[in-house]
């Protein structure tokens, strides 16, 4: 088990890997709103993954239904903050939706992947 949670760690970093690479790229060819859009949607989900890895180095040993559960209400509430960013923190920060939407969304269903990966692992290691 813990052998699969240093796998998922370090695949939790493809996301940002990737994010960060469009944003150097976007330094050079995106307007300022859409590289701050898409800067601020690599950050967020930058940290979203970190809180993933916290809870479930938390939860390691427990039983499989936890880790479940920790995974799927982790993607509502990234969903979730990804509404209050959208409706609330725009009117304070200027930057393009599109572009945080998409990097967001990269990033999002790239930690997903890994993350029921992690979970699928989990359940074929306790057979």
């Amino acid at each position: 088990m813990e052998s699969k949670y240093k796998v998922a760690a370090a695949l939790s970093m493809l996301p940002a890997l990737v994010n960060s690479a469009v944003c150097f790229y976007g330094l050079f060819s995106f307007n300022s709103l859409q590289f701050r859009g898409y800067l601020i949607g690599t950050i967020l989900g930058i940290i979203l993954s970190v809180m993933w890895l916290i809870q479930v180095r938390k939860a390691l040993g427990t039983h499989a239904i936890k880790l479940l559960t920790i995974t799927f209400s982790g993607f509502f509430i990234k969903f979730a903050v990804f509404l209050i960013f959208i409706a609330g923190v725009y009117y304070l920060i200027n930057f393009s939706r599109i572009y945080f939407a998409i990097s967001f969304f990269i990033a999002l269903m790239i930690s997903a992947v890994i993350e029921l990966w992690f979970y699928a692992g989990l359940i074929n290691e306790k057979k």
